[in-house]
């Protein structure tokens, strides 16, 4: 439990899921996770769902010193997937994009992660901004083309993993809440629906993996943890190999 009492980011490359890595992932299912696997028809849709689970249940596993094929999840009304029974009061996110699976772990509260690749195309930042608050889209509008659709994607992470962190996705307005720099350049959060005393818990990051994504992290620490947060280094990490995740 130790390992998992601060934030940690890893992750796995959509293209290792293939041969011994799938045959690990497809033993580790439980019969409702080899159901859906069932019902998934495109081979990226596959891989993608089989290198989340291998990686969530490899990971947690290590974690917590636990078998990880015994591990069972249960899901939220919004779907969202939690430890069940979670004696450990750890929290998990998952994301997975073109080319990436990443997991965040955090033993501190509520977490989200989100992963994206680094260059917005020009449609996803046109459409994408509209759903942005006032104060992002003139922060968008006042950049150059050249930095509009990386600065896009870094709003967009930041975003779907507080609202994945919230456990109510896209039902949480993305227009109605504000995530960006303060005067020194830290991740400030300005949401009227949480209360202003809550609003300090809130940790946010913003992480690179050397695949060309970019990566949002949220943390509410609910414990106000041993002192400064510190973001997490992501790591990529072989599921097949015993102990390769510390």
């Amino acid at each position: 439990m130790t390992a998992a009492r601060t934030a940690g980011v890893w992750l796995l490359t959509e293209d290792a899921v293939g041969g011994e890595t799938a045959r690990r992932a497809a033993g580790l299912l439980s019969p409702d996770e080899r159901g859906r696997l069932d019902r998934i028809l495109p081979p990226d849709g596959r891989r993608r769902f089989l290198g989340a689970r291998l990686l969530c249940r490899t990971v947690l596993g290590e974690l917590l010193g636990e078998d990880p094929a015994a591990l069972r999840f249960a899901r939220s009304e919004l779907g969202r997937p939690e430890l069940d029974p979670n004696p450990w009061g750890v929290r998990f996110s998952l994301a997975h994009t073109r080319g990436l699976i990443a997991l965040l772990v955090s033993g501190e509260g509520p977490c989200g992660l989100d992963a994206e690749p680094a260059e917005a195309g020009e449609d996803a930042v046109r459409y994408g901004t509209r759903w942005l608050a006032p104060a992002e889209r003139a922060l968008l509008a006042g950049l150059p083309p050249a930095e509009r659709a990386r600065a896009f994607t870094d709003v967009w992470v930041l975003k779907e993993a507080y609202t994945k962190a919230l456990g109510l996705g896209f039902q949480h307005r993305f227009d109605g809440f504000r995530l960006g720099p303060d005067r020194y350049g830290r991740i400030v959060l300005e949401d009227p629906a949480v209360p202003a005393a809550e609003t300090p818990r809130w940790s946010f990051a913003l992480l690179s993996a050397p695949s060309g994504h970019r990566l949002g992290v949220a943390v509410r620490r609910d414990g106000g943890g041993p002192g400064p947060w510190t973001a997490p280094v992501p790591r990529y990490v072989d599921p097949v190999v015993p102990g390769a995740v510390r």
